[in-house]
């Protein structure tokens, strides 16, 4: 292994293997499986610089130092000021989901354009072996492409999402099928992967064709970003999504690189949360040692998820009344009514009791470590990518209960095309920072008690389809991890994506 760490090296000092420069988008969802497709990049031989601001720099290099001798080595962390006082916005808001409101979230884009300033300052320093051979960013970071072209250097977009979603964003983008309907909730088809069926609303579609998104004028730059750029880079691999990378790469005419799942990037010691000194962490693995195999239902809407105060207690009603272990992640809790974290208190446990039947996490939870816990059975989740391709990682089915963005389309993926997840039933998005309405503390419920019971019914004791979910979320499971194997897709995926940069 030495021997082989220091032959590698010495390509990277002769110039053999490409540098390549990786502009996370500010946002936490964005950032955690973008740095860990540079620590994939760095463990097969190139050279990574990975460019953040001061507030988010111990997120990166923690990722980083999660991928230990597989290539933390050759991953460089720079960070550059963000201009956030500049733009008006509070000392140390550098990722958009630390915006205090959505009226702020405007001077956020345009800090980060100023941001983008500075880092095409820095990459023009670049020399040597540490120039600049090819350039990963973010889908809002709008002017990468144009400092790419001025390097000489390729560009590759990482959007975040799926290959499926993408490939109906292509769909909308040409033949523009939600502009024929007359209502925001009729149906109308997104024909993208046959015989499969894909119905949406104009509720439903991702935030750039929302006329409500507070960075509507953004929209066009973040089009001429995809249109401009070299490739596509998925965090995804090709055996999960029936065709989508092969049939985005022929509809945008583009390279398209599905290097998942991103998440198995780290050594299970090394990602093992009992290893380390955060007490929710431990708590958690704690609390899910002490249940049966595959009995718990594990509740979590994302890093941003915040559902209105009336839905979260239909939702909550209806957890802690089933009959099986429920860890439930609570995002925003400390700004929930009163009535509301009196409700919680006496219903849910905070302290990791271990016989106790609801969990309640308020604030982060180490969700791969308790996706891959044998006693999880079953997740709720706002199909965010990331947590979507670590379920399928993890081998566990899924309920879906979509928010915002391209979720509702995943959702389609997840039950419609997979068949390894039941929906509870949104047909509406859930108010976001991008949204309008900003996931106000106002909004009615819109899914019930009951309604939701009868989905977690389906998932955690659905029979024979409930059997047959679980029988092909485990083949995925099987699939993913081979990706990343020598001679995988994804393994050699990577592999075209480093040639690409040569």
């Amino acid at each position: 292994m030495d021997c082989h760490r220091n032959e590698s090296q010495r390509e990277l000092e002769m110039g053999t293997k490409p540098h390549f420069v990786v502009i996370p988008w500010l946002a936490t969802s964005h950032m955690i499986p973008i740095v860990d497709i540079a620590c994939l990049l760095a463990a097969h031989g190139a050279a990574v610089t990975v460019i953040t601001t001061p507030a988010n720099a111990q997120l990166v290099q923690s990722r980083v130092d999660r991928a230990g001798d597989q290539g933390a080595s050759r991953i460089t962390v720079t960070t550059i000021p963000f201009p956030a006082a500049e733009a008006g916005l509070p000392e140390g808001c550098e990722r958009v989901d630390h915006v205090p409101s959505p009226d702020m979230v405007p001077s956020f884009f345009d800090a980060a354009m100023q941001f983008g300033d500075a880092v095409a300052q820095h990459c023009r320093r670049l020399t040597g072996p540490r120039r600049l051979s090819c350039l990963i960013a973010g889908i809002s970071h709008t002017w990468a492409h144009v400092l790419a072209r001025e390097l000489g250097a390729p560009c590759f977009i990482f959007h975040g999402f799926c290959a499926f979603s993408l490939l109906c964003c292509e769909y909308l983008h040409a033949h523009r099928p939600h502009e024929a309907v007359s209502s925001p909730d009729e149906l109308f088809d997104v024909p993208v992967l046959p015989p499969f069926e894909c119905r949406l609303t104009r509720r439903q579609l991702p935030l750039q064709f929302l006329p409500s998104c507070p960075v509507e004028y953004r929209m066009r730059e973040f089009r001429e970003f995809e249109l401009a750029a070299d490739g596509i880079v998925v965090n995804s691999f090709e055996e999960l999504e029936r065709d989508s990378a092969a049939r985005l790469a022929a509809a945008t005419g583009k390279k398209v690189f599905a290097v998942g799942p991103v998440s198995l990037c780290c050594s299970p010691a090394l990602d093992d949360p009992r290893a380390a000194s955060h007490d929710d962490a431990k708590r958690c693995m704690a609390w899910l040692d002490a249940k049966k195999a595959r009995s718990v239902l594990y509740v979590s809407f994302g890093s941003a998820g915040r559902m209105p105060p009336a839905q979260l207690m239909q939702l909550g009603v209806a957890l802690v009344s089933c009959p099986w272990p429920v860890l439930w992640v609570i995002k925003g809790a400390g700004s929930l009514p009163g009535d509301v974290k009196e409700w919680l208190c006496e219903n849910t446990d905070a302290d990791g009791v271990a016989d106790s039947q609801c969990l309640a996490v308020r604030g982060w939870a180490p969700q791969v470590a308790i996706l891959s816990h044998r006693a999880v059975g079953g997740f709720v989740t706002h199909c965010g990518w990331g947590s979507t391709l670590e379920s399928v990682a993890a081998g566990v089915p899924m309920a879906a209960w979509p928010f915002t963005a391209e979720q509702f389309v995943n959702e389609k993926l997840i039950v419609d095309v997979l068949g390894i997840g039941v929906s509870i039933g949104v047909t509406k998005p859930t108010g976001g920072m991008l949204t309008a309405g900003g996931g106000g503390g106002e909004e009615t419920a819109e899914v019930g008690t009951e309604q939701v019971k009868r989905a977690l019914n389906s998932l955690m004791d659905g029979g024979v389809e409930g059997e047959e979910r679980a029988k092909k979320v485990h083949e995925l499971k099987a699939k993913a991890h081979a990706a990343l194997e020598k001679e995988g897709s994804s393994y050699m995926n990577l592999e075209k994506l480093i040639l690409s940069a040569v």
